[in-house]
């Protein structure tokens, strides 16, 4: 304690206080808190007045606002609301104005106090009438308007809505010289609109859902129930109503909650910022989930082979979209496979090299003082850093850190004799193959399978990448999704669907909807579609 005092006095000229502050347990541990879940709206307006203030910790809230209305024959109300999460403007001239015009009513003489408010004197399109408090809660909370009237035991909650939010922009991640470039946004019900402009038809279902016992996030779950199986749509719904955790803030997270192997290296769900896909995905009898906040939805279920298509692809011509397609394939196999061939081949199998490559290589290597493992773990270390230093950093800087921070690295580390030309080489074609992967999850999923291959190879060379290849296939083959294989659907060189494994159908073909999707309709269009064809 001496010590300590005279550093902060010698360095920084203070005197410790004699008592500090220390956090301690809160002695609230174990303490149950009362369920409101049955707390009833009462006729009484005071009683709802001091329960709107004890439940929302009014005015030591102060976004929270609560205003008293006075009506006709001394009759009182009051709203209450978010500041910042309504229309204010609306809630003055629909609702405010309104009732303050209201001529005095006796309510015995009429059906009900309830429908006279809300059919003559409320100018607003959408209404719901509660009797429930926890329900009030949830309702404000969400940016709605609620209003309590003296002497009516219900309460009238409003969806008035308006808060700040990002317009419909491009489609950052998932780019896309053809077809639709709207992407979505954080708000729920733009995002919804987005794919009802493309999917105009009423069986498409928008199925509310509610995730977190705090937050309350609102999301819905995407469906046309007259193609999608009735067995898939439950399973989903059962799996995001069993997540019981209090916040939730992304659609990630429920992703996290929802899938059925943790500790796989292959994400079972296609995430994706396009309305297009979604509806494309919708049609196949798919189920789509959207939640409120998050500018992606998570579509279920899908494949190891569908992760592998890019959007582009539905709006290709076939020969452009199938040579697109193998050079994404060559990308992914070379992110993956690349690195553990040259350690196999360098160290095991020289005699497949070709004389003169295998004199270049060893004389770039003659001065490296690293063995070949530990010069490809460096660096593929100070490329992932790379990588990861320009995601994080703001827009210019990052794609300036990584071309200028690439390049210096390289040169300086072969000057320096630390690792070797060759190495270089490797390093970048797998950099770049991992950036050609469509899905972002699935460039995680390679990157992380590179470095088990690498000990394989290093181990036992070529037999090592069989061995490796088989266990990750044998992996893949017991995985599922929602139910479906990982590795469906089974090959077929004339398959009449739009999943395929390797190569893409024409559009003219595509009669039949994914066998492994076990939809209620099977086919999608007729079997002669262009019927401009047919002799006449």
């Amino acid at each position: 304690m001496l010590f300590e005092k005279f550093i902060n006095y010698a360095l920084f000229r203070t005197v410790p206080s004699k008592k500090g502050f220390v956090l301690t347990e809160s002695g609230e541990d174990g303490i149950k808190k009362q369920s409101t879940e049955n707390d009833m709206i009462s006729a009484d307006i005071d009683t709802n007045f001091k329960y709107v203030k004890e439940r929302f910790n009014y005015p030591v809230n102060n976004d929270i606002v609560i205003r008293k209305i006075e009506l006709k024959q001394e009759k009182r109300a009051f709203v209450v609301f978010i500041d910042g999460m309504v229309d204010t403007e609306f809630v003055n001239d629909n609702i405010i104005q309104s009732l303050q015009t209201m001529p005095y009513v006796t309510f015995s003489k009429l059906k009900s106090g309830e429908d006279v408010i809300g059919e003559k004197f409320i100018s607003h399109s959408q209404l719901n009438v509660v009797t429930k408090m926890d329900d009030v809660m949830t309702e404000v909370n969400f940016g709605s308007c609620a209003l309590f009237v003296d002497g009516v035991a219900k309460a009238f909650v409003m969806d008035v809505r308006s808060w700040d939010h990002r317009s419909i922009e491009k489609s950052e991640n998932e780019k896309s010289i053809y077809g639709p470039q709207e992407a979505f946004g954080e708000m729920l019900r733009a995002n919804t609109v987005l794919v009802r402009k493309i999917i105009k038809d009423e069986h498409l279902i928008a199925e509310g859902v509610t995730i977190g016992e705090k937050s309350k996030t609102r999301g819905v779950l995407l469906y046309i129930s007259d193609i999608a199986n009735p067995k898939l749509v439950d399973e989903a719904r059962k799996r995001i109503d069993g997540i019981k955790m209090d916040y939730v803030i992304s659609i990630e997270e429920v992703a996290l909650m929802i899938e059925e192997n943790t500790f796989t290296a292959t994400n079972h769900f296609l995430h994706t910022e396009r309305p297009d896909r979604v509806a494309r995905a919708l049609t196949q009898g798919r189920v789509a989930l959207l939640l409120n906040g998050s500018p992606q939805a998570l579509i279920m279920p899908t494949n190891i082979f569908e992760l592998t298509h890019a959007v582009s692809d539905d709006y290709l011509r076939v020969p452009y979209a199938n040579m697109a397609r193998l050079v994404r394939g060559a990308a992914l196999m070379l992110s993956m496979l690349l690195p553990a061939l040259y350690l196999a081949i360098t160290l095991f199998h020289q005699e497949v090299i070709p004389t003169y490559l295998l004199y270049s290589i060893s004389a770039a290597r003659e001065s490296v003082p690293f063995p070949s493992v530990l010069e490809l773990l460096l660096m593929d270390f100070s490329f992932e850093m790379i990588r990861e230093a320009g995601i994080r950093m703001p827009g210019q800087i990052g794609s300036t850190l990584g071309i200028v921070g690439g390049l210096i690295l390289g040169q300086a580390a072969v000057s320096a004799k630390i690792v070797s030309p060759i190495m270089i080489i490797v390093i970048a074609i797998t950099g770049i193959g991992s950036f050609a992967t469509s899905d972002y999850s699935l460039s995680w999923s390679f990157r992380i399978l590179k470095l088990i291959f690498i000990v394989f190879a290093a181990s036992t060379g070529f037999y090592g990448i069989a061995i490796g290849l088989f266990i990750y296939a044998l992996s893949l083959g017991a995985q599922k999704s929602f139910g479906v294989p990982f590795l469906s659907p089974p090959f077929r060189v004339r398959s009449k669907s739009s999943s395929t494994l390797l190569f893409v159908n024409p559009i003219w073909r595509r009669e039949k909807r994914p066998g492994f999707l076990h939809a209620q309709q099977k086919t999608s269009e007729p079997n002669i579609s262009r019927q401009w064809t047919e002799e006449q």
